[in-house]
């Protein structure tokens, strides 16, 4: 009598743990844990509800680890992480302005974070389709858990506090004209943890910008072409913009010297 076929292979649960991550992209890499529950968004700080827990990189991604990316055999030129985007896999990445080992990756589009998250999710385990988002391990952070992780439960102007501080990031009053190392402001954390959410790079999250409630309406799936959230202000701004409220709106396709991204674990998404 015939033995019964082995069962199918399974899937491997997902691992997004930190020292996952740096065995794939190196360090400097850490998560912020971010509590479920209520916070204040926006300049009017009206009361929103992010029913999850949720981690956040503490550190932008830097241009060694974006390299990485682009390096690999199975990373920037292969045709799955751009599969379904509005916009042409590219040929070749844009260059980096300040090519600096522990400074953040700039010069990055909305489908060049998005290529990377799809990567690294699927390197790490997890999913990568579109209209699954809820299965990748890492993407991008929503506009609403930016700014929880940014400005707390107490609407703060700054992630460190509510007076602006030179000291504290890289904005134009601090006189730098350039990106920093990710690690160079750990007082001007978060109360989180998370640093670099004032000055240094903007940062693309997942959001649409007229619309920024996740995955709501065809206007803002991800295979949508309409603007995007960019947070956080950076060595190109003043203090104004390097407000955890300000909100900038970009065409996906766009890059610049001074915006870049972060990851975050990806939650269930309600």
């Amino acid at each position: 009598m015939m033995s019964s076929p082995p069962p199918p292979p399974t899937k491997p649960t997902p691992n997004a743990s930190a020292d996952a991550v740096r065995a794939i992209i190196g360090d400097p890499f850490a998560w912020c844990a971010v509590p479920a529950g209520e916070f204040l968004y926006g300049d009017d700080k009206h009361t929103l509800n992010l029913d999850y827990d949720f981690a956040i990189a503490k550190y932008p991604i830097t241009y060694t680890q974006y390299q990485v990316f682009i390096d690999a055999a199975d990373g920037f030129k292969d045709a799955r992480w751009w599969a379904g985007l509005a916009l042409d896999q590219p040929t070749q990445p844009e260059d980096q302005a300040f090519q600096v080992d522990d400074h953040p990756r700039a010069n990055v589009t909305w489908y060049d974070a998005i290529a990377f998250c799809r990567w690294l999710s699927f390197k790490l385990g997890g999913g990568f389709n579109l209209d699954q988002v809820d299965q990748w391990a890492v993407r991008l952070p929503t506009e609403f858990e930016w700014e929880k992780a940014a400005r707390g439960t107490k609407a703060l102007i700054y992630p460190y506090g509510d007076e602006y501080d030179q000291h504290k990031s890289n904005t134009t009053e601090s006189g730098i004209h350039n990106t920093t190392p990710v690690t160079t402001y750990p007082q001007g954390a978060s109360s989180y943890g998370a640093l670099d959410m004032s000055g240094n790079v903007w940062e693309w999250c997942l959001s649409a910008y007229d619309n920024p409630q996740l995955l709501v309406g065809d206007d803002n799936m991800l295979s949508g072409d309409n603007q995007r959230c960019l947070r956080g202000g950076s060595w190109g701004d003043n203090r104004g913009n390097a407000r955890a409220s300000v909100r900038f709106g970009l065409n996906p396709y766009r890059w610049f010297n001074n915006g870049g991204f972060r990851l975050i674990g990806s939650p269930p998404i309600s």
